[in-house]
């Protein structure tokens, strides 16, 4: 067997285990390597090997559980990893609201109380709500996010949707996905590549980069005041955001625009899970429209507030110091700018790393 007919086997085994439970893929790809092994023999040709046993999706049927299920093998451990990821996401969301909306309520009922243990009570109060509409918001959540992944899985188990990517023209050197094109039969040319280790795409690191995302994406939209700065000035809780509040209803959708755009990037990178041409397309395109709305809300629309410093430095009559020399060195435009250059940076690295995995592993 040449290094031919070895890369081929390990394209057919590789597309039939991936199909299987983990507990069973490295005994199943053991039998497989023997049982193709021979048949190359006894056919002496791979090729003749491999189109006697026919599509591998339809052979890893032979090895899967025939039970009806709701989510099966194929897809189950995909529908794990989104769940945990979407609950973990909704779950922190809605927690850091709560303990935020809980805290700042506490601590201006404390503040604001006529008499001292008037101001104690109220804010205990104050807590205690908030830890109870807390813990309804966050079930209700979970039971949501559980019932929307589960739905969106079992339908594409009954209407058998692939992550797989797939083009209609078919090569040993241009491969991509591994379903049948409709009126085409199977045959070993259509096997894709096993991905090289290098090629892999964290899950980690799009796990976190989705919680971040969602996480942000939370705040900005139920309480933006939280970027900025809370002071308490003769007993009462002030609060000064850094965003420009005014126009909030006009900058909002743009950066949530701009988030979900990130979003739907780290998803689909998760869901490929190896470093692709589709990837790197998605990633470049995202990128831009991210570097282009990022433009546009820090340059075009005043996203940052502007009386940031002077409103800070007006509740500090007495003790300046610091404040004051935030007062006098705040630019909304210098600190724009610098925003816009760090976002630039980032993503343009990201892009780099992309494109360079893609065309160097991929």
């Amino acid at each position: 067997m040449n290094g031919n007919d070895t890369e081929l086997m390990e394209r057919y085994i590789y597309q039939v285990v991936k199909r299987l439970p983990k507990n069973q893929r490295s005994e199943v790809a053991l039998e497989l390597r023997e049982l193709i092994g021979d048949m190359a023999v006894a056919d002496e040709s791979m090729e003749k090997a491999l189109t006697r046993l026919g599509d591998p999706a339809e052979f890893a049927k032979k090895y899967q559980d025939t039970e009806r299920h709701l989510i099966g093998p194929e897809y189950y451990d995909d529908y794990l990893w989104f769940l945990k990821v979407v609950l973990i996401c909704a779950g922190i969301a809605v927690l850091i609201v709560s303990i935020i909306e809980g805290v700042t309520g506490a601590l201006g009922a404390a503040f604001t109380g006529a008499a001292g243990m008037f101001g104690i009570n109220a804010a205990a109060a104050g807590v205690i709500n908030s830890i109870t509409s807390g813990i309804g918001n966050l079930t209700v959540a979970c039971v949501s996010v559980f019932g929307g992944v589960t739905l969106l899985f079992a339908m594409m188990e009954r209407n058998k949707v692939r992550f797989d990517r797939k083009k209609k023209g078919w090569s040993v050197d241009d491969l991509a996905g591994d379903r049948f094109v409709k009126g085409m039969n199977w045959t070993p040319k259509q096997l894709t590549p096993v991905p090289h280790e290098k090629a892999l795409i964290s899950r980690g690191d799009s796990i976190v980069g989705i919680i971040f995302i969602v996480i942000f994406s939370t705040l900005l939209i139920f309480a933006p005041w939280v970027f900025g700065a809370i002071l308490q000035v003769d007993g009462e809780l002030m609060m000064i955001p850094v965003f420009n509040l005014d126009q909030w209803h006009v900058i909002l959708p743009i950066f949530i625009f701009s988030l979900g755009i990130g979003l739907a990037d780290e998803i689909f990178r998760l869901v490929s899970g190896y470093y692709c041409r589709a990837v790197m397309i998605s990633n470049i395109i995202c990128g831009t429209v991210q570097i282009i709305l990022s433009a546009i809300l820090l340059k075009v629309f005043p996203i940052l507030n502007p009386d940031f410093a002077s409103d800070i430095l007006l509740y500090f009559e007495k003790e300046r110091g610091a404040v004051e020399w935030l007062a006098v060195h705040w630019n909304s435009a210098v600190v724009a700018d610098g925003l816009l250059t760090l976002v630039i940076f980032a993503t343009l690295l990201e892009i780099g790393t992309t494109v360079y995995k893609t065309l160097r592993y991929a």
